[in-house]
């Protein structure tokens, strides 16, 4: 459920991309913390899925990046504005679009066009060993790049702050690639982070430690006080066992 003080932001954002569209528009998918309901006021951004029935002209590529600018200054209260629009054929040949969409999205307004392209026909992902290793090469550059202390391609712009910054990357480090480890040992059930910490406790009692920290930074980075760089440090055990744990083939619970 999206927080109320977000509203105003949202329901400005669909009346813009509603007015400009019109009966092109079909979906409109949040994902990131806005979505689960998680957003840190002036700290958080919003990243919005937009699905429309044709493909997108000059104009329309214009106009996302005057909306976008439109939306943060008038808004705020959020950090970054991504209004990511792809036309109905884009979504029905990507096959893991629509297993991000599915599982780590939630449909906001419009038609389910994932549903709708969910079938043999068009190639269905399933949340599995092999769609954990297929994306492990991407995970590793990006756990590799904030090491260097580098962007990485995963995580969008990192805040100023060094304690959201450790925010960040404990919810891509260890939730969304925790994820990707649970289904490689076919215990995922959703990428909703408490969902996703109690099945880590439940096969991970060796790094309850790391598990212990992650929700502490989550819940309150500021009260944790861990700099993004004496996280990363300590987290990097954990994240490198279950690297070489997806790219193995046998299941290591330990």
């Amino acid at each position: 459920m999206v927080q109320k003080e977000f509203q105003p932001l949202l329901d400005d954002a669909l009346a813009r991309v509603r007015a400009h569209f019109g009966r092109r528009f079909l979906a409109a998918y949040l994902h990131g913390s806005l979505n689960y309901g998680d957003a840190i006021p002036n700290i958080s951004d919003m990243d919005c899925y937009l699905v429309i029935n044709d493909d997108l002209s000059g104009d329309d590529k214009a106009w996302i990046r005057d909306a976008e600018t439109g939306l943060q200054r008038k808004h705020p209260i959020i950090n970054g504005v991504h209004l990511s629009v792809h036309s109905a054929d884009e979504v029905r040949k990507d096959a893991y679009t629509r297993f991000i969409l599915k599982y780590n999205s939630s449909l906001y307004c419009g038609v389910d066009v994932v549903e709708a392209f969910s079938t043999e026909e068009f190639g269905i992902i399933k949340p599995d060993r092999d769609t954990a290793k297929a994306r492990l090469k991407f995970a590793r550059q990006c756990f590799a790049d904030a090491l260097s202390g580098k962007q990485p391609a995963c995580t969008g712009e990192l805040p100023e702050n060094t304690y959201y910054t450790a925010r960040k990357f404990a919810r891509y480090f260890i939730i969304i690639e925790g994820s990707y480890w649970l289904m490689s040992i076919n215990r995922f059930q959703s990428f909703e982070k408490e969902r996703v910490l109690l099945d880590l406790r439940a096969n991970c009692s060796a790094f309850h430690d790391v598990l212990d920290l992650t929700e502490s930074i989550l819940r309150d980075p500021v009260k944790a006080g861990i700099p993004h760089e004496e996280f990363l440090t300590k987290i990097s055990p954990f994240v490198f066992w279950m690297f070489e744990n997806i790219s193995s083939d046998s299941k290591q619970i330990i």
